[in-house]
């Protein structure tokens, strides 16, 4: 960790991504992400170490932070509203509304990315959200829609999902046009 140079002597971390990119976050938005916190418990980890995040590229990354630096924002408003029911109701209802802005014009491969980056980041609140924004999306769906949603070959002959098709009708019932 290093001062950031800005003058307010707050403290940074350097991150590298997968394809090499360095990426200086705040201190309080980098121990957000669990994977990076972990590595500042083990021994001989430096203030200027660059940690490597093989299994993150850049563009995930920036929306994981810019994520984790809301979160950041929203626990300290939810510490200031501590004895405030109104307070804390208010700041709950800007999480929801910035969380459903947030993923509005992802498309689903791009929110498949973010989970598998805040998977391996081990970011807990945004993964719980993230899976939340995936149930929402294929809730209600047809089965196609499903496979393709997440990549999944139909293996069944057509005779015997069709058979399946009519013993489980019920669970065709309400199906949303994809």
């Amino acid at each position: 960790m290093a001062d950031n140079g800005n003058g307010n002597g707050a403290k940074t971390v350097k991150l590298r991504t997968a394809e090499g990119e360095i990426v200086e976050v705040e201190e309080a938005v980098a121990m957000e992400l669990v994977t990076v916190k972990n590595f500042f418990d083990d021994d001989g980890i430096t203030h200027d170490t660059v940690i490597p995040l093989l299994n993150v590229t850049s563009p995930p990354l920036a929306k994981v932070i810019q994520y984790c630096r809301r979160s950041v924002e929203f626990r300290a408003k939810l510490t200031g509203a501590f004895d405030d029911e109104a307070g804390q109701r208010k700041v709950e209802k800007e999480r929801k509304e910035f969380e459903a802005e947030f993923v509005s014009e992802e498309c689903n491969e791009s929110v498949k990315e973010l989970i598998l980056a805040a998977n391996y980041l081990n970011v807990k609140d945004m993964l719980s959200f993230l899976n939340q924004v995936v149930a929402d999306r294929i809730k209600n769906k047809s089965v196609e829609y499903v496979r393709k949603f997440f990549g999944i070959k139909n293996d069944f002959p057509p005779e015997e999902e069709a058979r399946l098709r009519e013993e489980n009708a019920w669970a065709f019932v309400g199906v949303d046009a994809d």
